[in-house]
């Protein structure tokens, strides 16, 4: 089992930022505070999914966008089923489905920032829509610090009332499809989701969470990330993507 562990600061020096600490707004040591996080939901037996997929490809090349590509398995049925599919995706998209109170879940899907969505190939509404989210969302600084295969992660005193999530992510996959509506392509994935589960609750109090990041080296993932979102479901207020 991963070794993780909440250590509560008690004394406000502890986030002063002393030097062993990375200010939020710099990049270092593999690691950087974005400003938005983009969910697709996808699936590689989905024939109108690819021009999303190469869409996100685009947008996580901007340094301050945090794109994730979430493959769900409802698709599977109809001839192909997805490499990287995850039921878990599934209930993390029908639960944004409650949240918008929407009618249905569909791919391709953008979730922006937790706050609204847009059909992943509207490149102009998804532009559009993540300018908006990033003028009024809610951020809070995060503070980090590497030290050999473990990275350490402080949330300063907040409002709380937030689910902390960790993603584990394959920078890039590439998929040759054999059946289904994609049949005979390759197709590459990018960001792709593994694994995500909740690392607690943040409840306003000062906070360092201790990520040891030696499993995923020996899984062979190349990255993670850290969302902090209200009401677990709610609007992202922090995120942090850590490149090993």
């Amino acid at each position: 089992m991963r070794k993780f562990k909440i250590l509560t600061a008690f004394i406000a020096a502890a986030f002063a930022l002393p030097a062993m600490f990375v200010s939020a707004v710099g990049f270092a040591n593999g690691a950087n505070q974005p400003s938005t996080v983009v969910e697709l939901y996808t699936s590689q037996g989905c024939s109108s999914c690819p021009p999303a997929d190469r869409f996100l490809g685009e947008l996580v090349q901007d340094k301050k966008i945090l794109g994730l590509s979430f493959a769900i398995t409802y698709w599977d049925y109809i001839g192909w089923k997805d490499t990287f599919g995850s039921k878990d995706n599934d209930v993390r998209q029908a639960r944004y489905k409650q949240e918008f109170g929407a009618r249905y879940v569909y791919t391709p899907q953008m979730v922006i920032g937790g706050e609204d969505h847009k059909v992943g190939s509207d490149r102009s509404g998804v532009k559009s829509l993540i300018a908006e989210t990033g003028e009024h969302a809610q951020k809070i600084p995060l503070t980090w610090e590497f030290k050999e295969d473990k990275i350490s992660v402080g949330l300063p005193k907040g409002e709380g009332g937030a689910t902390i999530w960790v993603v584990d992510i394959d920078h890039s996959q590439e998929v040759a499809v054999g059946r289904g509506e994609n049949s005979g392509e390759n197709l590459t994935y990018h960001n792709v989701v593994r694994k995500i589960r909740s690392f607690g609750e943040w409840d306003g109090t000062a906070q360092v969470l201790e990520l040891d990041l030696g499993e995923l080296r020996a899984n062979g993932h190349d990255g993670c990330a850290v969302i902090v979102q209200k009401s677990g479901f709610g609007p992202i207020i922090a995120a942090l993507n850590i490149e090993l």
